[in-house]
C-alpha cells in the first residue's frame, strides 16, 4: 500500500509533466522553459505547479486571466497518478521486505521500477499526441528509442553485478565462481541476451505494421505507429510484445464499434491507432506474462 501511494504521487507530477510535453509537442513549441498559461502567456508562480491541488485551489482557471484551465490536465494527472501506483504495486508486491533487502538488490529493483515508470510515460505522451494531434511525434520517439536501449545496457550491468554479488556473498556461489564453473558466464550470457531479444521483438512488430502499411496503402496505420511498436518492442520484450499488440487491436475494435453504434464514426473512417497501442502496451507490462500463460495453459 505504501508503494502504492509513493507511485500515486510520483504519477501525478509526472502526468502534469507528460500532458504538457504531449502539448508543446502539437503545438511544435519547445520542451524546454517553464510553464505559462496558454491563454495570457504569463509564466506560472511554482505554487501554480503543484499537481491535483494548483488545479483545485484555482477552481480550473488561470490565476492571472481567469481563463478556464482544460479539464484534460487535471484527467491527465489523475490518469497518470493511478498508472504508476499501479506499476508500484505490482511490481514491488513479491518483495514486502523491500527495505530491509541488500542495497544492490534494492538499486536493481529500483532501476527495473523506473524503467516501467519511464515507459509509462512515453505511452502517456504518444496516447495524448496521437489523440488530439493525430500523430505520433518523431521528437517522442528517437529520444524514446535511445533511452530505452540506455536503459537496457544499465539494468543489464545491474543484473550482471548482481548475479555476481549474490554468488561472491555465499560458499556455494564462490564455488560456482570462475575458474571452477562456467556458471557465472552462461547466466551472464542468458542476461544479455534480452536487450538482444527485446530489440528482436521490436524489430518484427516493426515489420508486421510496414506490411500493414503496404497491404492497407497507408490507410489502417502510419509510419509513427511502425517506430512506436519498435519502442514498445523493445521496452516490453518478448512475449509481452505479442500480447499488448493482440490487446491494442481488440480494444481498438471494440472502440471503433461503439462508435459506429454512437454514430460519431462510419464504416471506413480511420481512428488514432496510438491510444490503442498504449492501452494494451500497459497492460501488458504489468500483466503480460501472466496473460500469455494462461493462454497456453487454457488452450
Amino acid at each position: 500500500m505504501v508503494s502504492a501511494v509513493i507511485g500515486f504521487l510520483l504519477g501525478v507530477s509526472l502526468g502534469s509533466f507528460a500532458k504538457a510535453t504531449a502539448d508543446r509537442v502539437i503545438a511544435g513549441k519547445s520542451l524546454r522553459g517553464r510553464s505559462y498559461c496558454w491563454s495570457c502567456k504569463r509564466r506560472l508562480k511554482w505554487y501554480d505547479l503543484f499537481p491535483v491541488l494548483s488545479y483545485i485551489s484555482l477552481r480550473g482557471r488561470c490565476r492571472f486571466c481567469h481563463k478556464r484551465i482544460p479539464p484534460q490536465l487535471f484527467i491527465s494527472e489523475i490518469a497518470m497518478g493511478v498508472l504508476v501506483a499501479l506499476v508500484f504495486w505490482t511490481a514491488l508486491l513479491p518483495y514486502p521486505d523491500f527495505l530491509l533487502l541488500p542495497y544492490w538488490e534494492m538499486g536493481l529493483i529500483g532501476f527495473e521500477v523506473l524503467f516501467k515508470v519511464f515507459i509509462v510515460c512515453v505511452m502517456f505522451i504518444v496516447f495524448w499526441t496521437d489523440l488530439q494531434g493525430g500523430l505520433i511525434f518523431d521528437r517522442v520517439m528517437y529520444p524514446a528509442l535511445e533511452a530505452a536501449a540506455i536503459f537496457w545496457v544499465v539494468l543489464s550491468a545491474l543484473r550482471s553485478a548482481s548475479l555476481y554479488y549474490q554468488l561472491q556473498g555465499s560458499l556455494i556461489g564462490r564455488f560456482l565462481l570462475p575458474p571452477h564453473t562456467d556458471y557465472l558466464y552462461q547466466h551472464l550470457k542468458s542476461i544479455w541476451m534480452l536487450p538482444v531479444e527485446s530489440l528482436l521483438a521490436g524489430v518484427l512488430a516493426a515489420l508486421f505494421f510496414i506490411i500493414l502499411i503496404l497491404v492497407t496503402r497507408g490507410r489502417g496505420m502510419g509510419w509513427g505507429d511502425v517506430k512506436y511498436v519498435l519502442f514498445l518492442g523493445l521496452a516490453l520484450g518478448f512475449p509481452n510484445i505479442i500480447v499488448g499488440l493482440i490487446l491494442s487491436f481488440v480494444f481498438g475494435s471494440v472502440a471503433s464499434l461503439v462508435l459506429i453504434v454512437m454514430k460519431r464514426r462510419h464504416f471506413g473512417q480511420t481512428i488514432p491507432f496510438g491510444p490503442f497501442l498504449s492501452m494494451g502496451a500497459y497492460v501488458a507490462l504489468l500483466y503480460g506474462q501472466q496473460i500469455m500463460d494462461w493462454y497456453l495453459k487454457a488452450f
